[in-house]
């Protein structure tokens, strides 16, 4: 029984770890080569999740930025999950980023570093076109 508590313990203590969840990759298509999103006007759909946990960040914070935020904007918000082993945890809780399609149009989304990420400066890149309904 002892040792059941212990990996009880020790499980709960992990979800506290840093970490992030590139929720973007199931909406992806490969559309002749060039990776895409399609969405359709006043679709709201989650892209990035972060998880502000132990050990921290060490200089690296994952973000995301759109090309054309007319088109379709990114917003984050603070917020926990309560399933385990799941970005953000339920400890240190974390930031969610979503993708919201406007209007129709085509726009590009870079993922990176926070703070130097720009339009030269990024890991990832995936475009997205937005149709009307």
């Amino acid at each position: 029984m002892k040792q059941l508590i212990y990996i009880f313990v020790i499980s709960f203590l992990l979800q506290g770890c840093a970490g992030e969840r590139h929720s973007y990759t199931d909406l992806v298509e490969n559309d002749n080569g060039i990776l895409v999103i399609k969405l359709h006007q006043g679709d709201v759909k989650e892209v990035l999740a972060i998880g502000d946990g132990f050990p921290g960040r060490w200089g690296y914070y994952p973000w995301i930025m759109s090309s054309s935020p007319d088109v379709a904007s990114i917003s984050c918000e603070a917020s926990r999950s309560l399933v385990p082993f799941r970005e953000p945890g339920i400890i240190f809780g974390g930031e969610v980023c979503k993708l919201t399609a406007h209007k129709q149009g085509q726009t590009t989304l870079y993922f990176g570093n926070k703070y130097p990420l720009n339009e030269e400066n990024y890991r990832d890149k995936v475009d997205v076109i937005v149709n009307e309904k």
